[in-house]
């Protein structure tokens, strides 16, 4: 009986090993296919929109070119919204704003033209757009103040959780060649959203758009799935917290 338990200890030692390979096996798969399912739908955009890239490359328009007349497209938007012109008008600026962040990536990456700078400016014009959105959500009554401080609160969370490693990294002060890499790392990956943080934004921007365009229709159907869509988007930002604070902490 005394031999049988030492033998017994191995046993549970390799089951438990066996256990814990597998819980790492199983963390790298979900990682994988993350990383996956986010390459598959950029590089579907990136088909699908081909033609479109290749007129652009060929007249000479930059990404950042499409990105910059996002910002413009805003800045319209609320000029028109200023000088009280047709709310029809200002959605159809905000939707072709919003075309241009669709636009953007995929001219960057088939003309082989993607840049620190670009990738910044995409996610200053998206938020810009939502900040101006948000506006107008609660200007018309569309959303309780209440839900809109929520979206933009959970937002603010994860902006400081994405950036404020690299801001105490860079803010301290590197050597030049160091700092530069830094920033481009950190630009060309940890900026890059996940599949949760895609779904977050399809979310906010459709429940958005739908929320908007039931001011021209008034078909109620349309503020119900908006109003559905901008609670799911709660749901998927929470998620995305806690997937990139799991990323920033170490295991």
């Amino acid at each position: 009986m005394k031999k049988q338990q030492p033998l017994k200890k191995t046993i549970q030692k390799i089951k438990e090993r066996g256990q814990e390979e597998r819980r790492k096996i199983k963390k790298l798969i979900i990682k994988r296919k993350d990383d996956f399912l986010t390459a598959l739908e950029k590089n579907w955009r990136d088909w699908a929109l081909q033609p479109l890239t290749k007129l652009f490359y060929r007249i000479g328009v930059t990404a950042n070119q499409i990105t910059y007349l996002g910002f413009i497209l805003i800045g319209m938007a609320v000029w028109m919204y200023l000088q009280q012109i047709n709310f029809q008008w200002q959605l159809l600026i905000l939707i072709l704003a919003g075309i241009s962040d669709a636009i953007d990536g995929p001219t960057a990456r088939n003309n082989n033209n993607v840049t620190v700078l670009g990738t910044w400016l995409d996610h200053i014009r998206d938020g810009a757009l939502m900040i101006w959105g948000s506006y107008l959500i609660y200007k018309y009554n569309l959303l309780d103040l209440e839900t809109i401080l929520i979206i933009w609160g959970l937002q603010l969370v994860l902006i400081w959780i994405t950036l404020k490693d690299f801001l105490i990294r860079y803010l301290r002060g590197l050597p030049s060649e160091e700092a530069e890499e830094l920033v481009s790392h950190f630009s060309l990956d940890n900026l890059q959203a996940s599949v949760i943080g895609r779904l977050q934004f399809f979310c906010w921007t459709v429940g958005y758009l739908l929320l908007l365009l039931f001011l021209i229709t008034a078909n109620t159907y349309l503020l119900t799935i908006g109003q559905t869509l901008i609670f799911l988007e709660i749901l998927f930002t929470a998620l995305n917290i806690l997937e990139s604070y799991q990323k920033v902490v170490p295991k």
